[in-house]
């Protein structure tokens, strides 16, 4: 058990169209490791490829899993979701993920939880937002969580001690340049 452990476990929650809502989950699981606490990340609708070849290599995963023992438990394909036949496909996959957020935050294994794309899993009803809810009021009352999405979700908002939005102004996007390794994944 870590000796900086939490006397009371907040819920952060960042959203919105701006970039950086998973890295700065990330930020927090580097501050919380200087700390000698206990993290894991639980990603949604994501899933690292190491060959590139059928998805996304994320930079992220090789240096947390391999080089700073951090788990990532991934729940995705190579694809992102864009029909109702897809979202169809994911529903075992959407009811084993919240199998496991009940699980770790329900268990005394670690001190700060990320669990990154919650509300893409919400808005695709790939989850219902009362189960969630749930599982948020019988967490572990000494666990930090941290909640990314893309969208506002006000049920998730009355909950949150920390609710910040983040809201993209300008993007290379915009002007046809692509993400680029080692800075946006």
């Amino acid at each position: 058990m870590s000796s900086d452990k939490f006397k009371t476990g907040l819920i952060h929650y960042y959203f919105g169209m701006g970039c950086g809502k998973t890295s700065i989950g990330l930020g927090h699981i580097v501050r919380a490791l200087g700390r000698n606490l206990r993290t894991i990340i639980i990603q949604f609708l994501k899933k690292h490829d190491p060959t590139a070849q059928k998805g996304f290599f994320y930079g992220e995963y090789i240096t947390l899993t391999e080089r700073l023992n951090v788990p990532i438990i991934q729940f995705g394909e190579f694809n992102f979701i864009k029909s109702e036949k897809q979202i169809a496909a994911q529903l075992e996959m959407a009811e084993n993920a919240l199998n496991k957020v009940k699980e770790v935050l329900t268990s005394k294994e670690y001190d700060l939880i990320v669990l990154d794309e919650v509300g893409s899993m919400i808005k695709l009803n790939l989850w219902k937002i009362e189960e969630f809810l749930l599982l948020l009021k019988e967490k572990n009352p000494n666990i930090e969580v941290i909640i990314t999405g893309h969208q506002k979700i006000p049920e998730l908002e009355s909950v949150a001690d920390y609710v910040i939005h983040l809201d993209e102004i300008k993007h290379p996007f915009q002007k046809g340049i692509l993400a680029r390794p080692g800075i946006e994944f």
